[in-house]
C-alpha cells in the first residue's frame, strides 16, 4: 500500500501549493520544553556568534537598487503573508527597499526558474519552501540549493496534524486506534506532492496502519474537513490555527521536537515516539541567483538576522503562527545538504 502511495505521487505534478512552515528545533522532547513561535529557535543557534549586526558598516557591499523577494506562490497565500512582513522589516534595516514580487505556478517552480535566470548582481532573493526538497526527491523539480546561492531562514512553522471539533478523537493514540480498527473507510486529505502528504505517509509507515488519502487538488483543505468529506487532515500551523482558537478544529500533534507555546496540550512528534524526521520540520528559506557575490549573500542574510532580532517582526509572525528565525550562510548550505538527503532516505525507504 506505501508504494502505491508514494507512486502515486511520483505520478501527479503539483498543481500549485505552498505548504511551508517548519522548524529544526532540536531540544530534548518532553511537555516541560516550549518552543514560542516568534522567537529565535535553535537554527539560530547555530549561528556564528560575531556574526555582523550592522548591515551597512560591517559589509562592503551595499545595494545600488530595490531588492526583489521573488514569493513563488499566489498573493495572500501562507508563503506571501510572513514573506511580506519579513520584507518589511527587512527594509527596516536595509539602504533600499525590500519589494516582494509574486511569481505563481507549478508548485513554485516556476518562479524558481526565473529566479536562476536573474542576474546575480545582488538584487534578487527568493523565497524556499521546504517542500522543494521533497518534490526533487520525487523527481517533480530538476533543482536543489546547489542551483542558486544558499541565504539563510528566515521564518518556521510545523505541520499540525487536525480533526474536526466533533470528532470522537481527542488524542493522537485514539486517532491512531480507529484508522487501525476501520482503515479503509477513513479518509486522510492531502495535496499530492507536499510535504503534508509525506508526513502522513510517514505516520502510516511508523504506525503500521493504512490511510485512505484524499487528493484535495488545488482546492481549499478547511471546508473538506469542516464538511466531513474527511476524517483529518495535516497542514501548516498557520494554516489551520483560526479554525483551532475558533473551536471548529481540535489539533493531535504537531510536528516538533518540543511542545509549542499555545499549544501545551498537544504532544509533539518526538513524545509520541517519532525519530530523525527534521526531513519533515517546515522552514522558509531564502536563495539567491547562482553567482551572486558572497559580500550580497551576507548583507541578506545579515538583514534576516536584524529582523529576527526586532521584537515587533518576532511579534507580528508569531501571531500567525510563524517563528522569526536566522542562520548564517554556511549554515544555512549545511541545512540544505542534511535537509535534501534526508528527504531523498525517507521518499525511498517508503517503497521499500
Amino acid at each position: 500500500m506505501m508504494k502505491k502511495l508514494l507512486t502515486a505521487i511520483l505520478a501527479l505534478v503539483v498543481l500549485g501549493t505552498a505548504n511551508a512552515c517548519g522548524s529544526s528545533a532540536n531540544n530534548a522532547p518532553g511537555s516541560e520544553n516550549t518552543a514560542t513561535p516568534g522567537s529565535d529557535s535553535s537554527q539560530s543557534t547555530a549561528a556564528s556568534a560575531d556574526a555582523p549586526t550592522n548591515s551597512t558598516e560591517d559589509s562592503e557591499w551595499v545595494p545600488e537598487k530595490d531588492i526583489t523577494f521573488v514569493v513563488p506562490f499566489d498573493a495572500g497565500g501562507t508563503a506571501d503573508i510572513p514573506a511580506r512582513i519579513v520584507a518589511k522589516y527587512m527594509t527596516k534595516y536595509s539602504t533600499k527597499p525590500i519589494t516582494v514580487v509574486n511569481m505563481p505556478g507549478s508548485g513554485g517552480r516556476v518562479g524558481a526558474k526565473e529566479v536562476q535566470n536573474m542576474p546575480a548582481d545582488g538584487h534578487t532573493i527568493m523565497h524556499v519552501p521546504v517542500g522543494w526538497y521533497m518534490q526533487y526527491a520525487l523527481g517533480i523539480a530538476d533543482f536543489t540549493y546547489l542551483d542558486y546561492e544558499p541565504v539563510t531562514l528566515w521564518a518556521d512553522s510545523w505541520l499540525a496534524l487536525v480533526v474536526s471539533a466533533d470528532s470522537p478523537y481527542n488524542t493522537y493514540e485514539e486517532f491512531i486506534t480507529a484508522v487501525k480498527a476501520d482503515p479503509t473507510s477513513f479518509k486522510i486529505g492531502a495535496v499530492t506532492g507536499t510535504l503534508p502528504i509525506l508526513a502522513e505517509l510517514s505516520i502510516a509507515q511508523k504506525e503500521g496502519v493504512e490511510f485512505n488519502i484524499v487528493d484535495f487538488g488545488t482546492g481549499a483543505k478547511a471546508p473538506e474537513l469542516l464538511g466531513g468529506r474527511v476524517d483529518a487532515y495535516m497542514d501548516g500551523l498557520g494554516a489551520v490555527q483560526q479554525y483551532i482558537d475558533g473551536g471548529q478544529f481540535k489539533c493531535l500533534a504537531v510536528v516538533s521536537h518540543e511542545r509549542l507555546v499555545g499549544f501545551e496540550d498537544v504532544p509533539a512528534f518526538s513524545e509520541l515516539g517519532y525519530s530523525d524526521f527534521d526531513y519533515l520540520l517546515q522552514s522558509f528559506g531564502m536563495w539567491a541567483p547562482k553567482g551572486t557575490p558572497k559580500p550580497a549573500i551576507e548583507y541578506m542574510a545579515n538583514l534576516i538576522k536584524q529582523a529576527s532580532e526586532d521584537p515587533d517582526c518576532q511579534k507580528e509572525l508569531e501571531n500567525l503562527s510563524y517563528g522569526a528565525t536566522y542562520m548564517t550562510p554556511e549554515d544555512y548550505a549545511v541545512f540544505c545538504e542534511k535537509v535534501l538527503n534526508d528527504t531523498i532516505s525517507a521518499c525511498e525507504s517508503l517503497v521499500e
